[in-house]
């Protein structure tokens, strides 16, 4: 492994380090840990093109930069993700759950910018009709996809640690 592949290695895991201990905290306010965690997948996501292809794009379309991995890793990276959480983890489209992160991280990270043209009453209320029709994942304005997230970022860090 290379000295850039391996620093970039040693900053996604020390992210995901970090967004471990706040998740874990009785004090966490906020979505921090699980942006934390996709910042650790794009650094990883760009490692692992560095180690397959030499180079990697500087871009935060994370479908993009999952496209230009070779087949043969992608699928090395989905073996390993598939492992985990078996039943839980749907990652039969990785490139829609790739364009959720993006959004989460690009877009979602400012919740206070969904909600500017409602009063805080109507954001509660909002928030109240969502969870009373059972919190339809497909109706969030930001998706996170935790198991998802996890087995990728596994998937991820192992390919990058056996790499050639």
């Amino acid at each position: 492994m290379n000295d850039h592949v391996a620093r970039m290695l040693r900053d996604a895991k020390d992210r995901l380090n970090d967004a471990s201990i706040l998740a874990q905290s009785n004090g966490a306010s906020s979505g921090s840990a699980s942006l934390l965690n996709i910042l650790a997948l794009e650094v990883l996501l760009k490692a692992a093109q560095l180690a397959a292809l030499g180079q990697y794009q500087r871009s935060h379309r994370y479908s993009a930069l999952w496209e230009a991995l070779p087949p043969t890793a992608q699928a090395s990276i989905l073996a390993v993700a598939g492992q985990r959480f078996p039943g839980y983890a749907d990652l039969s489209d990785p490139c829609s759950l790739l364009k959720d992160w993006e959004f989460a991280f690009t877009k979602g990270r400012y919740y206070f910018e969904f909600y500017e043209k409602y009063t805080q009453e109507e954001q509660r209320e909002l928030g109240e009709l969502w969870v009373s029709l059972g919190a339809p994942e497909h109706e969030a304005e930001v998706r996170f996809h935790p198991f998802e997230l996890q087995a990728l970022v596994e998937g991820l860090v192992a390919y990058i640690e056996n790499a050639p």
